[in-house]
């Protein structure tokens, strides 16, 4: 290749990476956005432990890019997201270099330098491909945020850059050092995402296209070795290298009686002994036997042969591994040496795991699953508190199960020794309802409903008995119908459907769960897109849109052209571009096995098969080129090829760059700020999700607000590692009142606890829990001669009330005395509770009302039905013991206007919502919705109008519309309690036009999806009833207040309105 080429090649990259960069740095999130980002940026800012499996290669790196900041903990955020950036735009250029590189090998030769035309088409190509790539939807999201997929994306395109740059110099003496390169970079990969993984049988194809003569029989042994290379990596060494250290560790400890991890330590020397003697002799040596003495060692130490429970596939895997490394011996010294050198950067880039272990043993806030020895990394490592989804054999949804056995068992350490808590607890499924590969798997009752709607599902009549003894039929899915789901829902509407936002259009960024309305992708293009999501006359609330892009199909289009292309011209190429395009697609969707109704979309985990199409993007530009040669000549047919599909680019880049500007964005970050500001000192705050925790945990840990509330999940703690974390002192936080011991909440121990009634009186809150405690079997069931469980003895748990503390402590204001109740009543339900609230009776018992306690919300199962007992104070609400009326179900909890006025006046930040150049994303505004935002300022304005204090409340009103505008948050079902709100402070006029606007807005609606096909009318459902339900409220407090005009013009409207939407329904048949 000659030097102006390379320069041109060069310089040109470098180019497309500064646009990138530039692109991404200017639409950066400058904070913690949704979702894991907060969690993220917190355990990597003080190098804490994050969720499974912990990305500490990212983890370390993030923690570098934060020192830039240079002590602005308010900045820290934003380098790490910068970080994100950076390593997007690096992709972008090696994705440019890879396409210029195989558009070369597809123009000239190899040693060929190309002429200046065709330097100006390869050059095009790879700047066409690799922008586009650059302004598609899904990897734009990832860029700018503090998450793992963009540094992943960047593992991605590195090494299989580094796999050609191999290609380039196959033939030279040092080339394997690219080898040896990209095997570390699959170490390190580890570290950030499995993901990258995947482009292992694609560089196992290069090496032998390069390196032999092609022939299928040789094309599918390649693909064979390439997969068992992975299965290796990912079932064996993974796992395999940390189940050793665990057993060996388990020696150490119990029988050596040497503290924990010293056989994880002894382990480590015996791998670096070894592979250096192997590594050492393989290089200079030729004796076969002691070169294959010390390589079997080195790997069986490696735990590459360990890759499932049964000891007998363990074995003969060991052996093929033997034998395989016998034959290399003998036959191939060079390559043996390059296994073993490959394994050794592998295990390198693995070690970044130890770091896991380190700081879990520093015991951070922060610290999920506590993986402080070898047997807890496991744990960590294998992501078991997730579960696991069948996949190549396993139960349908509806499978009965008909018993439960004993699963692996889960070790503990316990004065000083390992035990076993307990076991796996495993059901037992009725055969008949196995099946080989089940897509339709979980049992869970609003995956059940979806599975028969999109696998349309009529089933097999199969007779079960049930425990009761009585017979009863169950439809069991046929297997067509569990391949129908999975192309319909998994590759359709999971895949696919992302595949063509990116490169068709996208219809809004609403969350999807199917139908014409929300999340679908379109094209722009009136005859593809009417049928499926409506006419393009939109409505108000999606005409406004940012989210809504369409590119006329010409990402799509061109790609396609590009496949075809390189069909044609590079086979071999084609086939590697072809693998990398379905593993990283494909593949994910077969290994997923996702259940239907995610709780968020899931595009990101696709992104590097939007890459390896964006390849066939830029080859596209070279089709195009020769195809306009014969027309204007080679010379004007290269800038007029790239000239064209430059408007690809382009386009995606002027369509997304409104919805994908986070700049300016603070709301995540200040919705947790006004969370933690809801409390009093020193307060309890029990949170539920990933998006009311994730951010305070940023909050506290990285911008040091209020860490003198302790934030406690009440899903994680489920588990005996939170258990025990919520146990210790942090920062300012004294420990929770927890007095259970470890042995009581072990993994597997009083997961759940069965409510066993030895009395219907109430029985006190700290006997319950010394119930609990005690070894006297009276407490206890016993199910069998070795199990025992505890049991809580009554279905009403008193919790008592001192009247002189609550008023000293400030829990209750002096004047509201009298309102004090003596004592609480839980009153359980269902014939268990969950560990999670077995711990939060322990708290309510020990706390004895001196630590402030509050909720994010209320109604669900670890609330324990407390309610009535709820005070809103802001965005949480606070138990106190005073009993108050519940009006519905989402208005409950009493109101001190004066803490909620000062919260709401004084502490309150809505993070840009107001500003008209911040762009709000779906799950923003979902957010502001969830946490009823609204509502919070429409109940005090209320409260404040019925003690006479009108002025004050029309201030928090007024307050409302200016911090949450409708053309920022559009109108949801909380704000007629603003109109409410101002008819009730006496600006009936301002009530008025705020009912006139929102049914104007509704009307608009109802017109729109009224006049539409009948498949988009019936998706349209919700949308239609909800419109009328809210206008309908609103005419009704217009009613209420005196305004019969305006309440009669909406009515009529709404009743002319049902009374169409009525009629379309029955001409539909339902």
């Amino acid at each position: 290749m000659g030097k102006n080429f390379k320069l041109t090649e060069t310089i040109s990259g470098w180019m497309v990476f500064a646009a990138a960069l530039i692109t991404y740095l200017l639409t950066l999130e400058p904070t913690a956005s949704l979702w894991d980002c907060g969690e993220f940026i917190a355990s990597a800012f003080k190098l804490e432990v994050g969720h499974p499996p912990g990305n500490p290669v990212f983890m370390v790196v993030a923690r570098f890019f934060s020192l830039f900041a240079f002590g602005d903990t308010t900045k820290v955020a934003a380098t790490i997201n910068a970080m994100s950036a950076l390593a997007s735009a690096f992709t972008i250029l090696f994705l440019f270099w890879t396409i210029t590189h195989l558009a070369r090998r597809m123009l000239v030769g190899k040693d060929e330098e190309p002429g200046t035309a065709r330097t100006i088409a390869i050059i095009s190509a790879g700047a066409v491909g690799a922008l586009a790539f650059a302004f598609s939807d899904s990897f734009w999201f990832s860029a700018v945020e503090g998450e793992v997929y963009a540094s992943s994306s960047f593992f991605t395109a590195l090494v299989f850059w580094a796999i050609l740059k191999w290609e380039d110099v196959a033939d030279e003496e040092y080339a394997n050092r690219w080898i040896i390169l990209i095997a570390f970079l699959m170490g390190l990969s580890i570290g950030v995402h499995l993901l990258n993984l995947l482009a292992i049988p694609a560089i196992v194809l290069v090496y032998y296209f390069r390196r032999y003569e092609f022939s299928w029989k040789g094309l599918v042994l390649s693909l064979g070795i390439s997969f068992i290379v992975l299965a290796l990596l990912l079932y064996g060494i993974m796992p395999g290298l940390v189940t050793i250290s665990s057993r060996l560790d388990m020696f150490f400890v119990n029988i050596l009686g040497m503290p924990a991890n010293s056989g994880m330590i002894f382990h480590f020397i015996l791998l670096v002994v070894f592979f250096f003697l192997a590594v050492r002799t393989t290089l200079y040596s030729s004796r076969r036997t002691r070169n294959a003495m010390f390589s079997i060692a080195a790997m069986l130490l490696s735990g590459i042969w360990v890759i499932s429970g049964s000891m007998v596939l363990n074995i003969a895997v060991l052996g093929a591994v033997a034998w395989f490394i016998w034959y290399l011996a003998g036959k191939n010294r060079v390559t043996l040496n390059t296994v073993l050198t490959s394994v050794v950067v592998i295990l390198i880039g693995f070690s970044a795991n130890a770091i896991i272990v380190i700081r879990a043993n520093a015991n951070p806030p922060l610290n999920e699953n506590q993986p402080e020895n070898p047997f807890s990394l496991l744990y960590f490592l294998n992501r078991e508190q997730y579960g696991s989804r069948p996949l190549f054999r396993g139960q349908y949804y509806n499978a009965p199960v008909i018993d439960y056995a004993d699963g692996k068992p889960k070790y503990v350490l316990e004065d000083g020794k390992y035990i076993i808590s307990a076991y796996d607890l495993e059901r037992v499924y009725d055969e008949r309802f196995l099946t080989f590969f089940p897509r339709m798997w979980s049992d869970q009752s609003e995956h059940q409903e979806m599975y028969k709607e999109w696998g349309k599902v009529k089933g097999i009549p199969v007779a079960v008995t049930k425990q009761s003894g009585e017979k009863e039929i169950i439809r069991k899915p046929k297997f067509s119908e569990n391949l129908r789901f999975m192309f319909s829902y998994q590759f359709g509407y999971m895949y696919l459907r992302y595949f063509m936002w990116n490169f068709a259009g996208k219809q809004n960024d609403t969350q999807g769960t199917g139908g014409a309305i929300n999340g679908n992708w379109i094209s722009g293009i009136r005859f593809l897109d009417e049928p499926r999501t409506g006419t393009p006359d939109l409505p108000p609330g999606m005409k406004e849109d940012t989210s809504r892009n369409v590119y006329y199909l010409l990402p799509l289009l061109l790609g396609l052209v590009g496949i075809f292309y390189q069909f044609n011209r590079d086979f071999k190429n084609w086939w590697v571009v072809l693998l990398l395009f379905l593993m990283t697609g494909a593949a994910i969707v077969l290994y997923l096995n996702q259940y239907p109704n995610q709780p968020r979309e899931r595009d990101y985990a696709y992104a590097g098969s939007f890459y390896f199409f964006a390849v066939w993007i830029g080859l596209g530009v070279l089709a195009l080129y020769e195809a306009l040669s014969g027309l204007l000549g080679e010379k004007l047919s290269a800038p007029a090829a790239g000239t064209l599909c430059m408007v690809v680019p382009v386009l995606m880049a002027v369509q997304n760059w409104d919805d994908h500007d986070r700049s300016g964005r603070y709301l995540a970050r200040d919705v947790a700020f006004n969370y933690l500001n809801s409390c009093a000192p020193n307060a309890i705050l029990f949170t539920n999700g990933d998006n009311d925790t994730f951010p305070l945990w940023y909050a506290q840990e990285v911008e040091g607000v209020r860490t003198d509330v302790r934030v406690c999940n009440l899903m994680l703690l489920n588990t005996d590692w939170y258990i025990n974390q919520m146990k210790r002192a942090v920062y300012e936080s004294a420990p929770l009142p927890v007095t259970l011991p470890p042995q009581k909440y072990y993994d597997g121990v009083n997961n759940q606890v069965f409510i066993v009634e030895k009395t219907t009186d109430p029985v006190s809150i700290s006997t319950v829990i010394d119930w609990i405690m005690s070894d006297n079997k009276a407490t206890k069931i016993q199910l069998s001669a070795n199990e025992i469980l505890d049991v809580i003895p009554s279905r009403t748990i008193r919790i008592p009330v001192d009247s002189a503390k609550v008023l000293a402590s400030g829990t209750v204001k002096p004047e509201d005395a009298g309102k004090i109740v003596p004592y609480i009543d839980i009153k359980l339900k269902g014939s268990s509770i969950l560990k999670s609230q077995l711990i939060l009776l322990d708290i309510l018992a020990h706390n004895n009302w001196e630590r402030p306690i509050y909720y994010v919300t209320g109604y669900h199962d670890d609330a324990l039905g407390l309610e009535e007992y709820f005070q809103l104070e802001g965005l949480a609400y606070r138990l106190v013991p005073i009993k108050s009326e519940i009006t519905n179900w989402y208005e409950y909890g009493r109101i001190d206007t004066d803490i909620l006025y000062d919260n709401i006046a004084n502490k309150f930040v809505w993070g840009g919502a107001a500003d008209p150049d911040v762009n709000l994303d779906y799950h923003h505004i979902r957010t502001l919705m969830v946490i009823r935002s609204r509502l919070v300022y429409a109940r005090l304005a209320k409260s404040l109008a019925a003690e006479g204090k009108n002025e004050k409340a029309l201030t928090v009103l007024n307050s409302c519309m200016e911090s949450l505008p409708v053309n920022k948050f559009p109108y949801d079902t909380y704000f007629t309690d603003l109109i409410e709100g101002y008819f009730a402070a006496g600006d009936s006029a301002r009530a008025v036009e705020l009912t006139r606007d929102m049914s104007a807005y509704y009307f608009g609606r109802l017109e729109y999806f009224l006049k539409q096909n009948p498949y988009v009318l019936s998706s349209a459902e919700y949308e239609i009833q909800s419109a009328i339900q809210y206008t309908a409220r609103a005419a009704a407090f217009c009613e209420k207040y005196g305004q019969e005009k305006i309440a009669g013009e909406i009515n009529g409207k709404l009743e002319g309105y049902y009374a169409e939407y009525v009629g379309r329904q029955r001409a539909l048949g339902n």
